[in-house]
């Protein structure tokens, strides 16, 4: 049998060889071997070895990312072959920081490695305009052509600019540092014809209100390959092995390293395995903990004395007969309202501390929107005292005596903390959160002699459970104070960091200009939690016996009143009027909005036109009149970036738009040639924007909005922002940078928000003023965590305090929508392997007694309600949730398995916090920065078992 062996001769020269061995030395020369010839000399078909070497060969390979709202911003290699993507791989360009700290690559996880099989390629993937034909949200559509679309949407806006004002068009979209371009794209046109952009940040209650008030910016963080240099880390409701993977081996190897991981979390989750001290606090009540913890660094005097002196207002004098700092107007005619006193130990007076509000600095600086003041033109050295001359006492009460004669009794921050914190022990705590006194005590002391013994690497590491409760701030405003009693915040390894997706544009200069570039001062900005709220009608009073327990005086819809008519925070459209269009891009809007119920009932029925630009048909697809298909992530250019590394890189375009897609910078560049013709013919070319004082010209938009051509691709609107990325006193993060090297290599910032770059070492926050000194933009000029605002004394929260949960709802059990393990909010949230691994659909988590009184079981259908809304999916036993408590994943579409209602949001309302409202000194309404959250753990709900019928 030419060119194959039979079984016997096998089995023979087996024999042989075997023999030989047998023999010894001599044999070896394997005269005994049957020669064998190669079994596929005369194989008659070969052409599958060229099939199978030809599966790895490409026509090229192009950089991009997935360009979710996951924090990641991974880069992946995209592997093209006759036009079609046929692989991905991770990227690992991103480099080492340095030898002794481990590599950011490679980065990616299996949620976006399911972009090109399902959004793609997939059958979800809209591929022309469709307008609707039935009801919002019935699924009917007729395709209609680009210019029917964009011809439509020109008109009716022209339209209600004439009938109503542009203030009425409003525009959402998320997160800029995902894409850059695709995030201008649409406020640039916004800012051109006079709308309204929405927030986001707030709005998600990513926004953490405790840091603005405390640290005077929006926030900032260290990149995760800090976390290696901590010794000593407290994960605090942070799902880091679900909603971090790309980063969370830093964590891990971190403790293999020899740091101790303390876990704080409400339930026994995937990540609470990793620790080595597990923490169950009781849900809600993580302020209560943080309160204790500084209550015993305190009390046992384990706090660095010297940096609070200098870091913080703890040292500054309040006066005690209006609950107010000590100003210079109070002691001198004519005196300044923001220079503020501490009490020197050697004049035994009050001296005025450097670095206040007034105190002016050598050089103003505008301040960008992420920052209450910008302090950058301070000299170095500013905040340092003993150069100054100045010993401020730590604690003590001290007369003074007014300009006007008068005598008052003043006394520190830090004596007035101290006392408040008396009652805040580690045994009240205990009856509060659950938690063993002895544990609370245990970790507070571990921390603080941590960080004393290593010059600060102690840190927390906060997930955003904590900040989506109605007391958000009352809650991490001790855990920010017990970084700062120990010394940590502004040092490597140390401070308290948390990740809520890619909020931070680090090329913000770039951004602002490319996005607005008439200004921002000439542009309408809205917090969309209060729009929502206004708008959808919610109103969800909150009881006079509950405000009494929150120390609320009055009804919620006075203080929105009262903020909004002093100009506090805006609401737009102005004077009444309702909104009348709604573009959503880049974002699932309407799947995410807290209230859906209302929203769906009493806003979009005031809607003319909802414009959705998407890739697929998901729940703001399905709810909206007009849908454009957009260019997905391998079929454009942009820019990525994140706050977890500190490196710019790109999309870029690895095929060309699949069917009729265009990119988001396409479509509203040709929406602006369509607006600027349907002016003319309406008789509309320019009009008066009365708020800001000028004219807005729609007779030469395309124009404007290319920049005389300029910008009329991607790439072109992408280099722009690189080459425009600074900031006063902060210089450009990505000078020097071109698009085209970033394709070939991913480069790291220049420079960042609140501290200069440095070779091998990874960014952490606050250098600028903690290692350089330079004042917090607070109006103490300092970490600032006492607030004398009259709302906020009013309520009890000038001092830092303990706020309960709210009680409103009647119901039983606490419901809570966390991220989801599986996919990124709702993308890949209906992508078939994902959904195998949720039963196929939307489920909620119940403790097994819960389910057992109500007579549930695994698996069955269940209705879950409050006096908001209602749903019904399917429930799964979930014994690692404390009892009370019910959990549904957040990000289900509204088509994903719910048999009633509207979805995971029906039960959720939107709770507005009157602190929230405030204007003051750095607490002024910015986009992104500050203004009520849209929080929602507080809501209660019921459970029981659904037995009606439902259709198949």
């Amino acid at each position: 049998m030419s060119g194959k062996m039979d079984r016997r001769a096998f089995l023979k020269g087996l024999a042989l060889s075997g023999a030989g061995l047998a023999l010894g030395k001599e044999a070896l020369g394997f005269q005994a071997l049957v020669p064998i010839e190669d079994p596929l000399k005369h194989y008659p078909y070969r052409s599958w070895e060229d099939l199978y070497k030809n599966r790895w060969t490409w026509d090229k390979v192009t950089p991009s990312t997935h360009s979710v709202n996951c924090t990641g911003s991974c880069r992946w290699m995209v592997y093209v072959k006759n036009g079609v993507v046929m692989r991905e791989e991770q990227a690992s360009d991103f480099g080492q920081l340095n030898p002794d700290i481990p590599t950011f690559n490679p980065r990616g996880c299996q949620k976006g490695a399911c972009y090109s099989s399902d959004y793609l390629y997939g059958p979800n993937r809209l591929r022309y305009p469709m307008m609707r034909v039935g009801k919002r949200g019935e699924g009917k559509w007729k395709r209609i052509s680009w210019k029917e679309a964009l011809e439509t949407i020109a008109k009716k806006m022209v339209n209600v600019i004439q009938e109503h004002g542009p203030d009425t068009i409003n525009y959402f979209t998320p997160i800029p540092a995902m894409s850059y371009v695709r995030w201008s794209s649409g406020n640039r046109l916004a800012n051109f014809t006079g709308g309204v952009s929405l927030t986001f940040y707030d709005w998600y209650c990513d926004l953490l209100p405790a840091e603005p008030m405390t640290f005077g910016l929006q926030g900032d963080v260290a990149e995760t390959a800090d976390f290696f240099n901590s010794r000593y880390v407290i994960i605090w409701a942070s799902r880091l092995t679900d909603t971090r993977i790309p980063d969370a081996h830093f964590v891990t190897e971190a403790r293999y390293n020899g740091t101790k991981l303390v876990g704080i979390f409400s339930d026994y989750c995937p990540t609470a395995i990793k620790m080595d001290q597990h923490v169950p606090v009781k849900a809600g009540t993580d302020g209560a903990m943080a309160l204790a913890m500084c209550h015993v660094v305190i009390k046992e005097k384990l706090y660095d004395e010297a940096y609070i002196k200098e870091q913080t207002d703890l040292p500054l004098l309040i006066r005690l007969d209006n609950k107010k700092f000590l100003r210079e107007k109070d002691l001198k005619e004519g005196g300044k309202d923001g220079i503020l006193y501490a009490w020197d130990r050697v004049k035994n007076a009050p001296v005025a501390m450097p670095g206040t509000w007034d105190d002016p600095p050598e050089k103003e600086l505008a301040a960008p929107l992420f920052l209450g003041r910008n302090t950058f033109g301070y000299k170095r050295g500013t905040l340092e005292l003993s150069s100054k001359g100045i010993d401020p006492l730590l604690e003590g009460r001290f007369k003074v005596k007014l300009a006007d004669g008068r005598e008052v009794e003043v006394a520190t921050v830090f004596s007035l903390t101290k006392n408040e914190l008396d009652k805040y022990t580690p045994e009240w705590a205990q009856g509060v959160t659950g938690v063993s006194a002895k544990v609370i005590s245990q970790i507070a002391i571990e921390f603080a002699e941590t960080a004393r013994r290593t010059g600060g690497k102690a840190r927390i590491i906060l997930g955003m459970g904590v900040n989506h409760w109605f007391n958000n701030d009352t809650a991490i405003r001790p855990m920010i104070l017990f970084v700062a009693l120990t010394g940590t915040e502004g040092k490597d390894g140390g401070g308290i960091t948390y990740y809520v997706g890619q909020w931070k544009p680090v090329a913000v200069g770039g951004l602002g200009k490319l996005a607005f570039p008439l200004g921002g001062d000439n542009h309408r900005f809205q917090n969309t939690t209060l729009w929502t709220y206004v708008h959808s009608e919610i109103y969800d009073a909150i009881d006079a016996d509950e405000r009494e327990r929150q120390g609320i005086k009055r009804p919620i819809r006075d203080y929105i009143k009262e903020s909004v008519s002093k100009g506090w925070i805006p609401l737009y459209p102005r004077d009444g009027k309702e909104p009348k269009i709604f573009f959503i891009w880049n974002g699932n809007w309407t799947n995410q909005a807290k209230g859906g119920d209302y929203v769906l009932r009493n806003m979009f029925p005031k809607l003319d036109l909802i414009i959705n630009l998407n890739i697929r048909l998901d729940t703001s697809a399905m709810y909206a009149d007009i849908v454009l298909p957009v260019a997905g992530h391998y079929e454009k250019n942009d820019l990525s970036s994140t706050e977890e590394h500190t490196f710019m890189h790109v999309l870029t375009p690895a095929i060309e738009p699949l069917y009729e897609c265009k990119t988001e910078w396409q479509i509203f560049k040709e929406l602006a040639k369509k607006l600027e013709e349907a002016a003319k013919r309406e008789g509309l070319t320019r009009f008066y924007d009365k708020q800001f004082g000028i004219w807005r010209d729609l007779s030469n938009l395309a124009d404007q909005y290319t920049q005389g051509g300029k910008l009329g691709s991607e790439k072109e609107a992408a280099q722009f922002i690189l080459d425009n990325s600074a900031l006063p006193g902060i210089s450009s993060p990505t000078q020097g940078m071109k698009f085209d090297n970033l394709v070939k290599k991913a480069e790291r910032f220049k420079d960042n928000w609140t501290s200069k770059m440095e070779e091998g070492v990874p960014y952490g926050p606050f250098k600028r003023y903690v290692v350089e000194k330079k004042p917090w933009p607070t109006f103490t000029g300092r970490m600032q965590f006492y607030i004398d605002h009259d709302w906020f004394i009013e309520m009890g929260e000038h001092l830092l305090t303990y706020k309960p949960p709210l009680e409103v709802d009647k119901y039983p059990l606490r419901y809570s929508t966390p991220h989801n393990r599986w996919f990124i909010h709702s993308t890949w949230s209906e992508h078939q392997t994902i959904m195998r691994l949720m039963r196929g659909g939307q489920i909620v988590y119940m403790n097994p007694e819960d389910m057992a009184e109500r007579g549930i079981k695994d698996n069955d259908w269940v209705k879950i309600y409050n006096q908001h809304g209602h749903f019904v999916c399917r429930v799964k036993i979930y014994p690692s949730s404390p009892r009370g408590f019910l959990t549904n994943y957040f990000g289900h579409e509204k088509f994903s398995d719910v048999r009633e209602g509207f979805g995971y949001q029906s039960p959720v309302p939107i709770r507005i916090k009157p602190t929230q409202l405030v204007n003051y000194y750095h607490l002024v309404f910015k986009p992104n920065y500050w203004g009520p959250t849209g929080s929602q753990r507080d809501v209660k709900v019921e459970v029981e078992r659904y037995t009606k019928a439902y259709p198949i």
